[in-house]
């Protein structure tokens, strides 16, 4: 007797924040969904937080995503045709370097379709490839000017206008420290680096659509305003995402209100 069933990967997992972030949350919401419509049966991985980079960008002591035991199951499962879909929020949820090669090898041997939440072009065309490695450079790049940028005590600018929401003066009514919202801030910036839809983001952290896109907008002149390096870095990493935290390890640390 054959078994009709369709069967589903459900891979969840992003580069930092905490473990309960509304990042996190709307993918393991939105992930599964997909794939219950997709398929009869689900299996899940979710690694919550977690390096998406392999042996193939970082030394062998470092953490790994292709030294985590469950992701090399999974990938094995998949190339022995289990699975009818492989689903994510994106195709760089599953591998942030060309380990993603392995999961694209494996799916064509076991026959298994990728299923995204977000709207990625084909991950089988060379094109995508090549655009994938392109803007990852270009973006470090970016990141690294930005933390440089913040770090330099002298472009550190009082805040002389109200707070932005999130934030608050110090006591010296100078510079900016985190205030009542700054953890929405945070998942916030987070949301939209992933391409979440600015509605979506309102409705899970509970900021208005305009404090979120001044946000998005201003974030490195606002980091550049805050009292501390902490504070700084968190924003801006939290704005880029799709990096991962280590490329922007360096310590880093205005102008208009939310």
């Amino acid at each position: 007797m054959t078994d009709d069933s369709t069967h589903a990967l459900a891979f969840i997992r992003r580069s930092q924040g905490d473990e309960d972030g509304a990042s996190l949350r709307l993918q393991r919401d939105q992930v599964p969904e997909l794939a219950d419509e997709l398929a009869d049966s689900i299996d899940t991985v979710d690694l919550g937080v977690h390096t998406g980079f392999s042996i193939l960008s970082r030394d062998e002591s470092d953490p790994r995503i292709d030294a985590n035991d469950e992701v090399l199951k999974a990938v094995e499962r998949v190339r022995n045709g289990e699975y009818e879909y492989v689903v994510s929020w994106d195709d760089s949820r599953l591998a942030r370097d060309d380990y993603f090669a392995e999961w694209r090898r494996a799916a064509a041997e076991g026959g298994a379709e990728f299923a995204f939440v977000a709207d990625v072009e084909d991950v089988d065309s060379m094109a995508h490839g090549v655009r994938r490695t392109v803007e990852t450079a270009i973006k470090r790049e970016e990141i690294q000017k930005a933390i440089a940028a913040v770090r330099d005590r002298e472009q550190r600018e009082m805040w002389n206008t109200r707070p932005p929401v999130g934030v608050e003066f110090d006591s010296e009514r100078e510079y900016l420290v985190p205030g009542e919202q700054f953890d929405d801030v945070i998942d916030a910036l987070e949301m939209r680096a992933d391409g979440v839809p600015y509605r979506t983001v309102a409705d899970e952290t509970g900021l208005s659509r305009g404090a979120i896109g001044r946000w998005v907008d201003n974030v490195e002149v606002r980091a550049r305003s805050c009292r501390d390096d902490e504070t700084a870095r968190q924003l801006i990493e939290a704005a880029n995402t799709n990096d991962e935290p280590d490329e922007l390890n360096a310590s880093t640390t205005g102008g208009e209100a939310a």
